[in-house]
């Protein structure tokens, strides 16, 4: 045999050996996707570089997205703050001229509207462009006036009165919708004997007739007086501009929004589980409603502490549907009645 065919074997038997040992011992085996052309290395990426790439870009958009939404907000409050602190001196410089305070603003000319002659622009407020004011006169609750001020499309709202400074309202999220956080408490206190009627003053009881309770619980409204004598379901009513009453559906949306189905938010009568539990003050949606009783049509106060009573806008032949909140109750009753009773308001955003 020559030497050749010698080393030949050799070479096929320490070929074999090799590779053996390597299928034995499989993560000795290397591959490289590197390929090698005229000494340079072309080398892509790999799929957890990409991922990595992905998510990297994804942070960054999103501290991008939220630095800017807390920028937009902050101008939004401090342009609602500036309007207020302007319509403020406005309304001091109209009570310096003509001793009391306007009964109303023009809706159109933002001028008041009282004392002064008509019409007479040094009086006039001028809020940013897509900024709206609601004006509220005289009352003990808020002294001589009320001014709130919201941004459209948003559900911020400031207020100021002639001496406080411009400062937010609250309102609570529940699910999809913003409310208010409080009872409605705005317009002039009248007897719960007198009825309240279609003139240009906002018009409340308060419980026994006693002004520290609207305070404390909020006004109570007559059907026609909340919604401002509109029949339209989801009026603003007597709610501040960016709000309105809220429709019979929307208070269904709220109850589903705390676990209720909508084949059961679709009845009449005591309805759910502990929706009412949850909606009561000190509840856990943040609704927070006070058990503020109600005004019969007899002019009669009754239920405090007892009974919370609220308004939608929705009518339902001569009546209009309501909500009900009982002490001892942790449902929520769903009713309709006439409109002389006065119950309480909560706005809820547009």
């Amino acid at each position: 045999m020559s030497n050749k065919t010698i080393n030949y074997e050799k070479s096929n038997l320490s070929l074999s050996l090799s590779l053996s040992n390597k299928l034995k011992n499989p993560t000795s085996l290397k591959f490289s996707s590197t390929r090698r052309r005229t000494g340079h290395s072309n080398r892509g990426f790999t799929i957890v570089e990409l991922l990595v790439v992905i998510v990297v870009i994804g942070i960054l958009a999103a501290i991008t997205i939220i630095s800017y939404t807390g920028i937009s907000n902050k101008a939004t409050a401090s342009a609602l703050q500036s309007d207020l602190s302007n319509a403020k001196k406005q309304l001091a410089l109209y009570y310096v001229d003509h001793g009391a305070y306007p009964t109303s603003i023009d809706p159109n000319t933002k001028c008041p509207t009282g004392s002064a002659p008509t019409p007479d622009t040094r009086y006039c407020l001028k809020p940013s462009t897509a900024n709206t004011f609601n004006y509220y006169p005289a009352s003990s609750t808020y002294s001589n006036y009320l001014l709130t001020a919201n941004k459209t499309g948003t559900t911020s709202i400031y207020s100021v009165t002639n001496d406080s400074i411009p400062a937010i309202m609250p309102t609570v999220t529940i699910g999809s919708q913003t409310w208010m956080q409080n009872n409605l408490n705005v317009g002039a206190m009248v007897t719960g004997v007198t009825a309240q009627i279609n003139n240009t003053t906002f018009e409340k009881y308060c419980y026994s007739d006693t002004e520290s309770n609207c305070t404390t619980y909020g006004g109570l409204y007559q059907w026609d007086e909340a919604m401002q004598y509109v029949i339209t379901a989801g009026a603003q009513g007597i709610c501040p501009a960016g709000f309105h009453i809220p429709t019979d559906a929307e208070y269904k949306t709220l109850e589903m929004s705390l676990g209720m189905s909508q084949a059961t938010a679709d009845t009449t009568g005591w309805r759910g589980t502990d929706q009412g539990t949850q909606l009561k003050a000190g509840g856990t949606s943040g609704f927070n409603g006070p058990l503020a009783g109600y005004r019969n049509t007899g002019g009669s106060f009754l239920g405090l502490l007892s009974g919370a009573f609220l308004w939608s806008s929705s009518e339902s032949s001569t009546s209009a549907w309501y909500r009900y909140l009982d002490s001892g109750s942790a449902t929520v009753g769903r009713y309709t009645d006439v409109k002389g009773y006065g119950f309480s308001v909560r706005c809820v955003g547009n």
